[in-house]
């Protein structure tokens, strides 16, 4: 099956090799990332690895496979410091996201090769793994195949697949099965997943029922802020975290009209980008708010703050009455709910949250969360608002949910050192 899809990978490249080339040179996010999946500057962070007695190589497609990955490279690095742990992503988004979040959870941050033969043999051959993790998806057969025949056990982990999915599968059944049964363990977040696995035709002997890492999220150790300091005590609090343009506006906006019927009411504006602050206090200055940058002191009393800081989220949603979360008022592709969840906190996100989709829907569906839009959100903030009861209720709900879901790392840390034992 290998020799069939690299002979039509070639056919391939033969034709459409040229249009990829120029493909990659002027789309940004492509570019520059090309070459380094081809194995640029392979052999220097190579070299630059610690000379650990094991290696341990996680893979995360993008932004929301790397959120997957944070509890486990986390409890990789604390249970078992003696790794070295190799981080890949596919995209500019997960390498961004794992600079950012992740930066003390691994050795080596690098791009992830494509999928040509003499590419990640060399990709292999250079970084010497013991053991090869795939969070969620990305599967790719010259990689699996080539890691299979230099002995490497390959783990895929925190696996799901819907009834779509198995249906697309079901048609490339010649295809998925074995790339499946390559893996020495499989770990599905629910028996439902599992059981399509099955009806695929995987080996069950391979697959374990373990939960969704997401959930493992721990509640983050940030420094705790005095509400006093930030001229917030005894004032409804709402707090936008991790916003992205064009969402700042519609939260200003609605902001402006609710101080009408709650004049103490305070907003933090927590942007993804801390260097944007400036910009989003000239904004709310501009709709006529009080705004002061975390950055410079912020202002005792002002009506809107502006968190341009790093590390200090946490503690401001443990302040919170109420919490939006950005990137999915706009198709920015959500941040973690469980975040503010984690804290019993009532959550509001807008419609694009395919990051997060499955605990989106989860929470959704177990009431601690509410779908809003631009449009709608004066109106969805002003509900709640007014309703202490159904705030309480909906952060009970939400830190229930996330508690009832976590114990994934562990056992996938249990996996983890099986395998690494007994080399299957």
């Amino acid at each position: 099956m290998n020799l069939v899809y690299n002979i039509l990978q070639l056919l391939a490249l033969l034709i459409l090799g040229p249009m990829l080339a120029l493909w990659a040179v002027i789309v940004p996010k492509y570019r520059g990332r090309v070459l380094r999946r081809l194995g640029w500057g392979l052999s220097g962070l190579a070299q630059g690895l610690p000379t650990g007695p094991t290696r341990v190589w996680v893979h995360a497609l993008s932004v929301g496979e790397a959120a997957s990955a944070r509890p486990l490279l986390r409890a990789l690095r604390r249970e078992l410091p003696e790794l070295t742990i190799i981080l890949s992503t596919a995209t500019k988004g997960g390498e961004e996201y794992a600079r950012r979040e992740l930066a003390d959870d691994f050795d080596c941050l690098l791009a992830s090769p494509l999928d040509i033969h003499w590419v990640v043999a060399r990709f292999v051959a250079r970084l010497r793994p013991d053991l090869f993790v795939l969070v969620e998806t990305d599967f790719w057969p010259n990689l699996l195949a080539t890691l299979a025949r230099r002995g490497v056990p390959a783990l895929l982990v925190n696996g799901r697949i819907t009834e779509q999915s198995l249906s697309w599968y079901g048609r490339f059944r010649f295809l998925f099965a074995p790339l499946f049964n390559g893996f020495a363990k499989i770990t599905m977040q629910m028996a439902a997943d599992a059981r399509r696995l099955v009806e695929l035709g995987v080996d069950e002997g391979r697959i374990a029922v373990v939960g969704n890492l997401k959930y493992d999220l721990a509640p983050p150790t940030a420094s705790v802020l005095d509400p006093a300091d930030l001229g917030l005590r005894g004032r409804p609090l709402l707090v936008a975290g991790s916003t992205h343009p064009g969402e700042e506006t519609p939260l200003l906006a609605a902001f402006t009209a609710l101080t009408r019927r709650w004049p103490h009411l305070a907003l933090v504006l927590a942007p993804r980008e801390v260097a944007r602050g400036r910009e989003i206090a000239a904004l709310a200055q501009g709709h006529g708010l009080n705004a002061a940058r975390r950055t410079e002191g912020g202002a005792v009393n002002c009506q809107v703050l502006v968190l341009d800081t790093i590390g200090e989220l946490a503690s401001l949603y443990r302040l919170a009455d109420l919490a939006v979360v950005g990137g999915s008022l706009v198709p920015a592709g959500g941040h973690n709910p469980l975040e503010p969840a984690i804290f019993g906190k009532p959550v509001l996100f807008g419609p694009d949250m395919r990051d997060f989709a499955e605990i989106a829907a989860e929470m959704l569906a177990a009431g601690a969360a509410r779908l809003t839009t631009p449009e709608t959100l004066t109106e969805s903030l002003a509900a709640l608002l007014a309703d202490e009861g159904q705030r309480r209720d909906m952060g009970e709900r939400g830190r229930r949910l996330v508690l009832a879901h976590q114990g994934a790392a562990a056992r996938h840390l249990a996996l983890i050192r099986e395998v690494l034992r007994h080399g299957r």
